[in-house]
């Protein structure tokens, strides 16, 4: 008969035991998240279950199967994040300034070249032109433009020269 194979007992993982223990990666740097990836690896191979290992770092099973995978194939390297410390801003108040000052100089500018001008993502350069009401600027002056003058004679006398009518006759019904 089969034996199913049983689950092992749950290990709890205390992170302040581990910052007293010499072997552990903590013990160096409780607060480095380098080495808190690096010890969540070495628990691993330890014989920890992945399980209470993302438990105790809270992080998620699959990355940290992840994790290791990448660790396993390039290295230290692969624990560091490459994407520490939040970006330059780059919607400052002198920029917003900058950009609808520009888009109300020039209704015609699209949101791209804003973008590009101004060092913007384009979908941001649209939320900031919608907020304000100038997103359709160009639509809202184009509209409230008073009627053309009316065309200049046309060469051969008549009124209205632009406005010719067709020279195909209309039948009365």
């Amino acid at each position: 008969m089969d034996h199913k194979r049983q689950r092992q007992p749950r290990q709890t993982i205390e992170l302040e035991q581990l910052k007293n223990d010499p072997h552990s990666f903590l013990a160096l740097r409780f607060d480095d998240p380098v080495l808190r990836k690096l010890e969540t690896y070495r628990l691993y191979q330890a014989g920890y279950a992945a399980a209470d290992i993302a438990a105790a770092f809270g992080f998620a099973r699959s990355y940290l199967y992840d994790l290791w995978r990448r660790f396993e194939a390039a290295g230290t390297a692969a624990l560091v994040n490459k994407h520490w410390g939040a970006a330059p801003r780059q919607r400052t108040t002198e920029r917003e300034a900058a950009v609808l000052r520009a888009k109300a100089l020039q209704p015609g500018r699209g949101d791209s070249d804003l973008g590009q001008a101004f060092g913007m993502d384009r979908t941001t350069v649209y939320d900031l032109l919608k907020e304000h009401g100038l997103q359709d600027l160009h639509r809202i002056l184009d509209d409230a433009t008073p009627e053309a003058a009316p065309d200049p004679p046309a060469e051969d006398g008549e009124k209205g020269g632009a406005s010719k009518r067709s020279s195909v006759p209309r039948h009365s019904l």
